[in-house]
């Protein structure tokens, strides 16, 4: 497993997670860009209900499933809501590493 070494503590390991945007950049974006059934081969590969699927292939209980998914969704709200509630952070934090040289001004 990839995995092994990094959960043995023999350092850590590199993980490449392909992901896709189920829609467009914003609230406006119909991502009318996107090739005709795109979007729909990607939802198949969606890892979230692969894995639902997964734990009810192993025995895991649909209602301890819909647990563990009410919970993450508690998770993410509480997030969001102690975001929202947080003072902006400083422009030194914002800016500080957005490039690899350390910059932020926009470059063409």
């Amino acid at each position: 497993m990839p995995y092994a070494k990094a959960r043995a503590g023999e350092g850590p390991s590199l993980i490449e997670c392909k992901t896709y945007r189920h829609s467009g950049h914003s609230r406006t974006d119909p991502a009318t860009y996107r090739p005709k059934g795109e979007l729909e081969e990607w939802l198949k590969r969606d890892p979230i209900p692969f894995y639902r699927q997964r734990l009810a292939e192993f025995g895991v209980d649909a209602k301890t499933i819909e647990a563990i998914d009410a919970e993450s969704k508690r998770k993410v709200d509480e997030a969001t809501e102690t975001c929202k509630a947080s003072p902006p952070a400083p422009e030194e934090v914002l800016t500080t590493d957005v490039y690899s040289d350390g910059g932020w001004a926009w470059r063409n």
